[in-house]
Formats: structure tokens, sequence, C-alpha cells
């Protein structure tokens, strides 16, 4: 099994407050409030549909057990166990693109974290999504807590501010503040990494799905 979570969220957004509202076509600071959470609420709705991060954001990845580590699991028969084969010899990080690598860290049923020594694997930033993949000669440490008992730190997205995301993805997300806005009647609360945002309950159109379906990940293993 695995999961992941955000532990470090982007400081900042990759559309301003002043864009967004020209876009709109707002030309008063009445509802500053109110875009600059449509703005925040938009670039999650953008991260959640690509599966990419945009501003660099930290993030964790837990596994049970490596890739392609032999596990036996219940088939629903009790024929026997069916275990794979051969280890993997990478992992696959969510949220393209991945920037580096914090730590791997692996921990026994004490709860007792060990570092492993970055010189046993090499950081893929370049594919997409990004991994951590084994030197020659490496092999992957073995945990003891049954239950997330690997973990992967790992920062991800295209730069510290929105000069570095690509502009179809803020086109988007202007876009989509601009469309919420103007249909903010029926609205719905949409929880996110910095509390509560409220944004209509109305769909995005597919012009702006179009944006962003070539950014799209469909798939991290």
């Amino acid at each position: 099994m695995t999961s992941f979570i955000q532990t470090v969220p982007p400081s900042v957004e990759p559309v301003l407050l002043a864009d967004a509202k020209l876009q709109a076509r707002i030309d008063t600071t009445t509802d500053d409030t109110l875009v600059t959470s449509l703005i925040t609420g938009a670039r999650q709705w953008v991260e959640q549909y690509t599966g990419r991060a945009l501003i660099t954001q930290t993030w964790q990845l837990y596994l049970d057990v490596w890739p392609g580590v032999p596990e036996p699991w219940w088939d629903g028969v009790r024929e026997g166990p069916i275990t794979a084969l051969d280890s993997v010899p990478f992992v696959s990080l969510p949220r393209p693109p991945l920037a580096s690598v914090n730590s791997v860290q692996y921990f026994d049923n004490s709860d007792n974290a060990t570092v492993w020594p970055s010189s046993n694997y090499y950081v893929d930033t370049i594919r997409a999504p990004g991994r951590v993949a084994l030197r020659m000669g490496s092999v992957w440490p073995l945990p003891t807590r049954p239950a997330n008992g690997i973990m992967i730190e790992y920062l991800c997205g295209y730069g510290n501010d929105g000069s570095s995301v690509p502009e179809p993805l803020k086109t988007a997300i202007r876009q989509i503040v601009s469309h919420w806005y103007e249909n903010r009647g029926e609205a719905t609360t949409a929880p996110t990494a910095r509390g509560a945002v409220t944004v209509p309950s109305v769909p995005v159109p597919l012009v702006i799905q179009a944006l962003l379906d070539p950014y799209r990940v469909r798939t991290w293993v």
C-alpha cells in the first residue's frame, strides 16, 4: 500500500491577484479577499486535475514495502499466497515535476527511523513523474514495521514563484477564477491546504480542461 501527504504547502500562488482581477474584469478592491480565495481553490483544482505541483511544495510518500518486493496477499479464494517475483529498481514520486529528494527513511518495529544514505540511489528529475532509482550494486533496505515502513520526503513544483509555471496552467487558473467569480451564486465549501475555501459548485468549462489535458499525468507508477 502507498499513501502520500503534503507537509509544506506552496508559500505563494502562481497567479497574482491583479492578473486574476484583470481576467475577470474586476476593477474594485471590494472582492479581493474572495478572489484571493478563488485563486487558491483554482490552483488546487488544477493540481488535482493534472496530478502536478505548480509552486514548490514538500510531500512525503509512504510505502509498506518497496515496489515489486515479494509480499503475500489474499486473493479471496485461499489457494495460496501470490507474490511478486522481482523487485523494481525505482520508486515513482507523485506530483511532478520533481525538484529534489530530502531523504529516504525506513522504520523498525519500534518506529525508529533510519536515513538511507543518498549514495545508494539516483534522483531522476527528468522523467515525469520523477523517481528514486537504485544505484548499481545497491539494494533496497528492509523495514521491519509492517505499515508505512518506508518514507520518502521530496520537493516538487516548477519553482518558488509563478514565473516558471507553464503559461497554459496559469491561463487555466485565471479562467477558472473568472468562471467561479461570475457563477458565485451557487457555492460550496472546498477544503484546501490553507483551510476551507468557498467556490462555486458549477462545472469547469471544457475549454479550460483542454488547456490542462496536455499536462495531465495519467499515472505515477
